[in-house]
């Protein structure tokens, strides 16, 4: 055999050890990435009548499923339909629905008005 026969001869072999197992490889899903750190924070929501809440220690109690359930809230809390947390103390009676995280903080709390 020639020297150019032999070059080509390993030249395919390098191809077929090295290009074919990476070439496999990239077919091959990548695993899916884990849920930013918001979305597992802001797992829950309870929806229910507003029963009461005390603005100066920042929580609210919510009728929902059958029973009080109390929450906590904070300034990074987005409130909807009312304003703010002194507002929110008028509005009591209404429907509401919390979105919370780990330990029943409040990251949402949307108002609808008294029916």
């Amino acid at each position: 055999m020639s020297i150019r026969v032999k070059g080509w001869i390993a030249a395919i072999a390098l191809v077929a050890f090295v290009g074919l197992p990476l070439a496999a490889s990239a077919g091959q899903a990548a695993p899916p990435a884990a849920p930013p750190a918001g979305a597992q924070a802001q797992a829950a929501s309870a929806s229910g009548e507003l029963v009461k809440v005390d603005a100066t220690a920042k929580t609210l109690t919510v009728k929902a499923d059958g029973r009080d359930q109390e929450f906590t809230f904070n300034e990074q809390t987005k409130i909807s339909g009312a304003q703010g947390p002194a507002g929110l103390a008028t509005m009591e009676g209404s429907q509401v629905t919390v979105m919370y995280g780990k330990d029943r903080v409040a990251t949402e709390i949307r108002v609808s008005a008294k029916k």
